[in-house]
């Protein structure tokens, strides 16, 4: 099996919302969204972008804010608690209508989760396919956690059975609760 060394770079702030963080590279790869947790993170998202990091993030701040993405309560996320306060992910009548009865409710909690957001990169070069099969093994890992704080249910391209898997081997200089030390790619 090959074998391929992952050097995790962060934690970046979200676009905007940085506060003291330093500003995301622009680079396409792969990323991983965190909250702060014990004495690191734990992510709560993650995927991949063939464009800039920045523009890929001010994409995501479009759908937290109008409404498209689940929001988690950032208090209970940072105890590694999954409570969402917002559920996202498909539009009734009615849902729209609650939309729009708390939007600036719905927009300040997006805020919050977005402004405690911590990101790590994972540069591994514009190989679009390895982009994809590392978003599909990081899913799988966290899928397969019950106690993730990861939405599920992402179209993940995993590998395919005339690949040979990778191993890949993490370094990061923060601590990331939940990704483990290596994983199969």
């Amino acid at each position: 099996m090959e074998r391929v060394d992952v050097h995790i770079e962060g934690p970046y702030g979200w676009p905007k919302f940085e506060g003291s963080l330093s500003k995301l590279p622009a680079v396409p790869g792969v990323y991983l969204m965190t909250f702060e947790y014990r004495d690191g993170f734990l992510p709560y998202g993650f995927g991949i972008t063939r464009r800039p990091m920045r523009q890929r993030f001010l994409e995501h701040t479009r759908k937290y804010v109008s409404g498209d993405y689940n929001i988690l309560d950032v208090e209970a996320a940072q105890q590694g608690i999954r409570n969402v306060v917002w559920k996202g992910w498909g539009w009734t009548p009615e849902k729209r209508a609650e939309f729009e009865a708390r939007r600036s409710e719905i927009v300040l909690l997006a805020q919050q989760q977005i402004s405690a957001t911590h990101i790590f990169v994972m540069r591994i070069g514009a190989n679009s396919r390895l982009m994809e099969r590392m978003e599909g093994a990081l899913g799988n890992h966290f899928y397969q956690n019950e106690n993730t704080l990861c939405d599920r249910g992402m179209f993940l391209a995993l590998l395919w059975k005339t690949e040979v898997p990778f191993l890949a081997t993490f370094r990061c200089d923060s601590v990331l609760y939940e990704l483990p030390p290596q994983l199969e790619i």
